[in-house]
């Protein structure tokens, strides 16, 4: 995964000490019945939201590092550079004394994105800001020391439960806000140390002794607050980790997550190693080992991981071509969106998701349920399958003529929104055929291809 990323986002990695999905001698992924759902679920929905969303002018948690990112950078992983704004971290923390999502309805969200095919949505419960969106009993920077002690996970829970959504909690073990006296808000590892108004500071010194007991009540604070997610919301389904856990292992193990929560899927940011692999922002240079379960996140909202005010989505085009080539290659994609800081998604968000239930209508075939292909090796647009059947995706981009190697006797080729025959040519077990320029659409136009 990692000669796929580009260097703004190993960059921010590195800050927050993620960690690489890697082997280890003693985990197996779970085999848990109430796990293997995520094979095939094929779409799931982010939401980043926390302090950020209460102006929606600069990233969520980045947005209070000085010069957060390059803007080259920047650009090619999230669009827009609107995130470059920036904060000092004592401004952007003090927006937790106005943050009141009193338009929060979290069954709205879920209920446009189960009509679109989503299968399951991964919240931030708690980011690198370290304000806590439920009222926890560890710290005191979440809403039980603002809001009057309301609890915004409870309802995500009980609106995805209502749907049908599979559960995912996202949690950060990094803690600007425990840290903030400790840590530089300069972004990069060489850059001269700056304090809670961007002035330039000297970080302080801590003896052997002051630095363990920090590291111990930080590793209990971020166990107590993992175990509170596990224990108080019922059935969770994801524990979705960015950032490396304090003492890994010796914080909270999978044994002891799987024990709470037996049928929960867990990604390796946190452990080093977990049930699937999270690239991030860039489709992965080389396939996984077949097999492996991996999951792409995305920023859908353009700009930023968390709301801006500007409220601009990519085009549909743009997420069905993700989609279709993650599915080709028999993994998940998970777009993010930011809800505002009235607890609102904005009209952006649902004019996607009608689009986007619009295509399931007549192509969700095509990814729901399917197998991965040899794309690109024998054929020039991503392929998913079913058996005897196969589904060739063509991009909004893609304009040539499609060739599709290796391949028994056809029987029929048909374009799958308006159910028109596709004329093609079969010669030495090759498929080549040309869609119909009128037929074509800047969405992904899907054509299915039944054997003989």
């Amino acid at each position: 995964m990692s000669a796929d990323k580009t260097a703004e986002v190993a960059q921010q990695h590195e800050v927050i000490g993620n960690l690489e999905c890697k082997p280890h001698a003693s985990f197996q992924r779970t085999t848990h019945p109430d796990a293997q759902w995520f094979a095939d679920a094929g779409l799931g929905l982010f939401l980043h939201w926390g302090l950020s969303s209460v102006k929606g002018q600069c990233d969520l948690s980045w947005g209070m590092m000085n010069a957060p990112c390059q803007p080259s950078e920047h650009i090619k992983n999230y669009g827009l550079p609107a995130c470059r704004a920036i904060m000092t971290p004592r401004h952007y923390w003090d927006q937790a004394k106005y943050f009141n999502p009193d338009r929060y309805d979290p069954g709205k969200w879920v209920k446009a994105a189960k009509k679109a095919g989503i299968q399951y949505a991964v919240l931030t419960t708690r980011h690198h800001e370290g304000f806590a969106m439920w009222p926890s009993d560890y710290g005191d920077f979440s809403t039980k020391n603002y809001m009057g002690g309301r609890d915004l996970l409870a309802d995500y829970v009980k609106a995805c439960r209502d749907h049908d959504i599979k559960v995912g909690f996202y949690y950060s073990p990094p803690d600007w806000y425990w840290d903030r006296h400790h840590m530089s808000f300069n972004y990069g590892a060489d850059s001269p140390p700056m304090g809670l108004d961007h002035e330039p500071i000297t970080l302080p010194q801590s003896s052997p002794e002051e630095q363990a007991k920090r590291e111990d009540a930080f590793n209990d604070y971020v166990r107590g607050q993992v175990t509170e997610l596990l224990t108080r919301y019922g059935k969770i389904d994801i524990i979705w980790f960015d950032g490396r856990l304090p003492r890994e292992e010796n914080t909270i193990s999978i044994e002891e997550i799987r024990e709470l929560q037996p049928g929960i899927l867990i990604n390796p940011r946190g452990h080093g190693y977990g049930d699937f692999n999270t690239p991030e922002c860039r489709f992965p240079a080389e396939r996984f080992k077949p097999g492996d379960w991996w999951e792409l996140c995305y920023v859908f909202s353009d700009g930023a991981w968390g709301y801006l005010n500007h409220e601009c989505y990519k085009p549909m085009g743009w997420l069905l071509a993700e989609l279709s080539k993650v599915r080709s290659w028999d993994g998940n994609f998970l777009p993010n969106v930011g809800p505002d800081g009235h607890g609102e998604l904005p009209a952006s968000y649902y004019h996607r998701m009608e689009q986007l239930a619009q295509w399931m209508e007549h192509s969700g075939e095509s990814v729901q349920g399917t197998q991965g292909c040899k794309w690109p090796q024998d054929c020039n647009v991503p392929v998913t399958r079913k058996g005897n059947t196969y589904y060739l995706h063509l991009d909004w981009v893609f304009i040539d003529q499609v060739t599709l190697k290796d391949i028994d006797q056809p029987q029929s080729l048909i374009h799958l929104r308006t159910r028109t025959p596709v004329d093609f040519v079969y010669e030495n077990r090759t498929l080549t055929f040309t869609l119909d320029k009128n037929l074509r659409t800047i969405e992904t136009d899907v054509v299915k291809l039944t054997l003989a």
